[in-house]
């Protein structure tokens, strides 16, 4: 039951008194307010990271297990400072999969320095798709893009090898 008639349907700041202004002005000291995660203390054996973009200057980096989301950070961009305000959330792993990015593998030398990093092996083959394309033109461009897509399809160490 609401309160507020209405309450569940999607209200727009265009709509407001004074087109949003108002409630703009009244709510821009909040804007600088960066939430953070809680921290659960729980130990992974793998810890999956990633940052995601939702604006320019908007970043969620986030830190997964198999089953759920262990933390996240907001943040302007992926650099260390922030990788290292996430990490500082999360008990060290053994082992973390990342998309390679410099900001992270600088972070990891500081907060987790003896834990093993993984390449996600998605974020190589579009590495190796940006520089050689679908349909590469040179020999080895075909033999590099062939073999980033059979990276695609490892499921076993032996297979790897």
């Amino acid at each position: 039951m609401s309160f507020y008639p209405g309450f569940y349907q999607k209200i727009l700041q265009m709509d407001m008194p004074g087109q949003g202004r108002t409630f703009r002005r009244r709510t821009s000291r909040f804007w600088q307010i960066w939430p953070m995660s809680s921290r659960t203390g729980e130990i992974h054996r793998v810890v999956y990271v990633d940052g995601i973009y939702l604006a320019k200057n908007i970043c969620i980096l986030i830190a997964a297990s198999d089953e759920y989301v262990s933390a996240w950070y907001l943040c302007q961009t992926e650099i260390a400072r922030a990788w290292e305000a996430l990490m500082s959330y999360i008990a060290a792993p053994a082992v973390v999969v990342a998309d390679g990015g410099s900001g992270f593998a600088k972070a990891c030398r500081c907060i987790w320095p003896n834990i093993r990093i993984q390449r996600c092996l998605f974020q190589a083959f579009s590495q190796v798709k940006r520089y050689t394309a679908t349909r590469p033109n040179l020999q080895a461009g075909v033999e590099l893009y062939n073999l980033a897509k059979e990276l695609m399809y490892l499921d076993t160490l032996a297979h790897a090898s």
